[in-house]
């Protein structure tokens, strides 16, 4: 999968909730999340363990990804792994943690726009996106509107971030 992603400290995150319900972004819900970070030698992987905070619901998966850790909106691309692929992927990987990350996130969607509101124990309010180019779809289209979504939330906005809450 390919994202646009943008990240920022979050200032205030009353206003980008009032942000998101302006622009009528929907909630889809909140998710406590714990992602644990191993080495591998190209991109990031990380376990995630997620709670869906209203239904219960837990799920299990290993995401790997790789993206320039630059401030300005950029390409991510991502695959999402189960035990088994993980393993042949990387037969001998020593899978000793190096970070763990836990975060309560508010997630928002407009349109193909993902939008975290995250609470990132130890350090602070974020406000994470993810535009989504999807098979067909138009990256230039999707870096423009997740720019114009910067715009919208920029009130609520701290310093944008570079790379990834394991890296804080």
């Amino acid at each position: 999968m390919k994202n646009i992603e943008f990240k920022a400290e979050l200032r205030n995150i009353g206003l980008a909730r009032s942000i998101c319900l302006v622009m009528d972004a929907r909630s889809m819900g909140v998710l406590l999340q714990t992602d644990e970070y191993v080495r591998v030698p190209e991109g990031r992987l990380k376990r995630r363990v997620e709670r869906n905070e209203d239904t219960g619901t837990i799920r299990e998966e290993w995401i790997w990804y790789d993206r320039a850790d630059r401030t300005n909106a950029r390409v991510s691309r991502w695959t999402s792994l189960d035990e088994t692929q993980v393993a042949v992927r990387w037969p001998s990987l020593d899978r000793k943690i190096s970070n763990i990350i836990i975060k309560r996130r508010e997630l928002w969607r407009a349109g193909n726009v993902r939008v975290h509101l995250d609470a990132v124990a130890g350090l602070g309010n974020f406000l994470d996106m993810e535009g989504i180019v999807g098979i067909g779809d138009d990256p230039a289209a999707t870096r423009l509107r997740v720019g114009t979504l910067i715009g919208k939330f920029r009130p609520a906005l701290g310093e944008p971030v570079s790379g990834s809450y394991a890296d804080l």
